[in-house]
C-alpha cells in the first residue's frame, strides 16, 4: 500500500470505487426514486420542498443533454449522477483528512471503507436525494477548517454558501449549517463572524419563494410560505416513532449505515451456497478485532484535546442522529454520519492499520455481495409485469402491494396517484366490502404476494387480504421475482 501511496495513484483507487457505482445501479429502485423521476420526467412537482434542487438539477442537467443529441431516460440520469457525486464527496473529504494532517496512507484506507460502506454505496446507485447536500456539506466543512487554519474571512464566507446550497438541496442539512454557525462564533466570538457565515443564507428564503410565486403560482405571505417550505412535516411524510420499533430501527440501521442486512441474505444463500462465503470474512475480522483488542493494539488516543472542527462535527453527527431516530430510525437521514465518524476517529485515534485494510476489504466483499449485486442482477418482485398490466388495463380498480409499483405506473404513464390504484395499507376494509357488494371486481396482488420481513411489513400491521382471500378470485396473471412468485386476481362477488 505504502508503494501505491508513494506514486500518488489516489485517483486510480477513486476511479475504481467510482466504476462499482456507476456500472452496479439498483434494478429496484425505491417508490421515492420512481416519484423523484416521475416528476423530473413531466415538470410535475418539480420542487419538492424537503429537497428543493434535486430534481431541477436533474432536469436543467437532462435538457443540457438533450440539447446535443443525448438521450438518457431520467432514471439512469440520476443514478449516474449520484455516482458522480459519491465520488466528488470522497474527493472532498480527501482534502479535509489533509487538512487534518492525517497520513496518506490512513487517509486512503479511510476512503476505502466510506467509499465501500452501505449507505454511501446503496444511495449513490439509486435515484435518492442525499448525495448531492452531503458533498456541498462537506465542502462547507472544508472551508470552515481552512478558516479555522487561516481565519481569512473569504473561507468562512464560502463555507456558510456551500452549506447553504446543501440546505436547498435538503432540509436535513440544516443541521450541518447551524452546527458550523456555531462553531464559526465559537473561533471569533465576534459579531461579524456570524454575518460572514450566515449571510449567503439569506438566499434559501429567496430561491423557495421564487418558486413559490413563479412555479407554485401561490401569493407570496407568511402563510404560504410556511406551509411550502414544511411541507412534508405538516403533510405527515416525515414520521416520528418513540416506540420500540423506532428503537429497534435506529440501532438496526446505525450497523446498516455499515453493513448491509437484510432478509433477501438468506434468499441468496438459498439460491447459491456461494453467497455464504462473506460470512467467513466478517467472522476473521471479528476475530481480529477482539484479537487486536485484548492485546491493546487495536487503537490507540492521539495526544492533546479534540479541535473545534471535530467538537462541531460531533455535535452536527449528534443533530443528525437523534432527528433519524425522531423520524423512526429512519437510515436515509444517517447516511452523513459515516464521515464524521471517520473525521472523528482519523483525527482522535491511531488505529491498527492491518485492521483498517482488512475492515476496508470485508465492506466491498459483504456489501457488493449482499447488497449492490443483487440490487443490481435481481428483481426482488419483478412488479414490472403488473405495471404494465395496469397500463394495458387503465379502467380496473387495483389494490396493490408496494408502493414501488404504484410510483413506477407514475414513472411511465405520467398520471401520478390515479383513484383506481390503491395502496393496501390506505385503504379502508369497509371501503372493499362496499365495492364487492356494489358488484364491482378488484384486481389485486395480495393474496399470495411474497412477503419478507423489513420495516414496512413490522410497522403496517393491518391488512385487507382477508377480505379478499375469502371472496371469489380468478387467476389473472403470475410472474416470477426474486423472492417468489406474485399473482394478479380479479375478485368478485
Amino acid at each position: 500500500m505504502s508503494f501505491f501511496i508513494k506514486k500518488n495513484i489516489y485517483p486510480l483507487f477513486l476511479i475504481g470505487i467510482f466504476t462499482f457505482y456507476v456500472f452496479f445501479p439498483t434494478n429496484n429502485s425505491t417508490l421515492d426514486a420512481y416519484a423523484y423521476a416521475g416528476y423530473t420526467k413531466y415538470n410535475y412537482f418539480l420542487f419538492t420542498p424537503h429537497h428543493l434542487l434535486h430534481n431541477p438539477l436533474i432536469f436543467f442537467l437532462n435538457f443540457l443533454l438533450q440539447s446535443v443529441g443525448i438521450k438518457i431516460e431520467i432514471l439512469v440520469l440520476s443514478k449516474i449522477v449520484n455516482s458522480i457525486f459519491a465520488l466528488l464527496n470522497l474527493i472532498v473529504l480527501k482534502k479535509i483528512l489533509t487538512e487534518l494532517k492525517i497520513p496518506k496512507e490512513e487517509t486512503l484506507i479511510y476512503l476505502l471503507i466510506l467509499g465501500f460502506s452501505f449507505s454511501l454505496w446503496r444511495y449513490g446507485t439509486e435515484n435518492e436525494t442525499y448525495i448531492i447536500p452531503n458533498t456541498f456539506s462537506l465542502l462547507g466543512s472544508l472551508f470552515f477548517l481552512k478558516f479555522i487554519h487561516t481565519s481569512k474571512n473569504r473561507k468562512l464566507f464560502f463555507s456558510g454558501f456551500f452549506t447553504m446550497i446543501s440546505c436547498l438541496f435538503h432540509q436535513l442539512y440544516i443541521f450541518w449549517w447551524l452546527g458550523l454557525l456555531i462553531g464559526s462564533i465559537v473561533k471569533k466570538k465576534i459579531v461579524k463572524t456570524f454575518f460572514l457565515y450566515a449571510t449567503p443564507f439569506i438566499l434559501v428564503p429567496i430561491v423557495y419563494g421564487l418558486v413559490l410565486v413563479f412555479y407554485e403560482k401561490q401569493s407570496f405571505n407568511f402563510q404560504n410560505i410556511f406551509h411550502f417550505v414544511l411541507h412534508d412535516f405538516i403533510g405527515g411524510s416525515v414520521l416520528s416513532n418513540f416506540g420500540w420499533k423506532g428503537l429497534f430501527f435506529q440501532f438496526l440501521n446505525s450497523f446498516r449505515t455499515f453493513f448491509q442486512v437484510h432478509p433477501n441474505i438468506y434468499f441468496l444463500i438459498k439460491r447459491n451456497s456461494i453467497f455464504c462465503i462473506p460470512i467467513f470474512f466478517v467472522f476473521f475480522l471479528c476475530y481480529q478485532f477482539f484479537k487486536f483488542f485484548f492485546q491493546r493494539i487495536l487503537l490507540k488516543k492521539k495526544g492533546g484535546e479534540a479541535s473545534l472542527f471535530i467538537k462541531t462535527h460531533v455535535c452536527i453527527g449528534l443533530a443528525i442522529y437523534l432527528f433519524a431516530y425522531y423520524n423512526s430510525g429512519n437510515i436515509e437521514f444517517m447516511m452523513a454520519l459515516p464521515y464524521i465518524i471517520v473525521l472523528y476517529v482519523s483525527s482522535s485515534y491511531k488505529v491498527n492499520q492491518t485492521f483498517l485494510r482488512n475492515l476496508a476489504c470485508v465492506l466491498c466483499i459483504w456489501n457488493f455481495s449482499y447488497g449492490i449485486f443483487p440490487n443490481y442482477y435481481y428483481s426482488y418482485y419483478n412488479d414490472h409485469f403488473l405495471v404494465q398490466y395496469m397500463i394495458d388495463n387503465p379502467d380496473n380498480i387495483y389494490i396493490i402491494k408496494n408502493a414501488s409499483a404504484k410510483n413506477n405506473y407514475f414513472y411511465k404513464t405520467g398520471l401520478d396517484n390515479p383513484k383506481n390504484i390503491i395502496l393496501y395499507n390506505k385503504v379502508d376494509p369497509k371501503e372493499i366490502e362496499n365495492l364487492l357488494k356494489q358488484n364491482k371486481c378488484i384486481y389485486t396482488d395480495l393474496i399470495d404476494k411474497p412477503v419478507i420481513l423489513n420495516k414496512e411489513n413490522i410497522i403496517n400491521t393491518e391488512s385487507v387480504s382477508k377480505i379478499l382471500k375469502n371472496s371469489p378470485k380468478t387467476e389473472i396473471l403470475s410472474y416470477q421475482g426474486f423472492y417468489g412468485k406474485s399473482f394478479l386476481y380479479k375478485v368478485c362477488h
